[in-house]
């Protein structure tokens, strides 16, 4: 079966409609509270069997979201201090804190380049707004313990983090958001 036919069954089941915010694909990911950082499911396992049924998760990423306008109206859109990466994060606890669930469906297949648009994993740009978008996200919806930790964290970046991790926080805390300082080229 194709995925388009999945999803129509998936929405036709009223029972599984009415509980469904997003349905989000092998790479719906799981929180770490503890370090404040998502990780995309499935990455680095061997596939058994163990991700074959529907799931509840704690988010869904921006490049596999499968929702209605109006659920996206409704939440506001995307909070766009993030500009870019965590702000799908952000629209998932969001959601979920509106009493949707955001459900993990086995059969929708993607492929995504991680990182392709901003220079692959580890580049300045990466760096910068996940750095600065972690502040944001952590400091917004973490639980006490580890938004010190954070914030313990950002000043240990500050002296001695690379380059664009201490722009990231310095922005943080001049509330430079958005694009930020980044030098982006348009």
């Amino acid at each position: 079966k194709s995925f388009s036919d999945g999803i129509v069954k998936l929405l036709s089941d009223d029972r599984l409609y009415n509980e469904l915010s997003i349905a989000a694909e092998e790479i719906s990911r799981d929180n770490t509270w503890e370090n404040v950082y998502t990780k995309h499911k499935g990455v680095d396992e061997v596939d058994n069997g163990q991700f074959d049924r529907i799931e509840e998760v704690d988010f869904a990423t921006g490049c596999a979201l499968f929702t209605s306008a109006q659920v996206i109206s409704e939440m506001k859109g995307f909070d766009n201090r993030y500009f870019l990466y965590f702000e799908d994060s952000d629209l998932s606890q969001r959601l979920k804190k509106a009493g949707y669930k955001i459900l993990f469906y086995p059969k929708a297949i993607l492929w995504h380049k991680n990182a392709g648009s901003t220079g692959g994993s580890g580049s300045s740009l990466q760096d910068y707004f996940t750095t600065r978008n972690r502040m944001i996200f952590g400091l917004k919806f973490a639980p006490l313990r580890s938004k010190i930790a954070l914030i313990r964290e950002s000043l240990r970046l500050l002296s001695s983090g690379r380059q664009w991790q201490k722009k990231g926080i310095r922005d943080f805390y001049l509330r430079r958001f958005v694009k930020g300082t980044f030098p982006l080229k348009v």
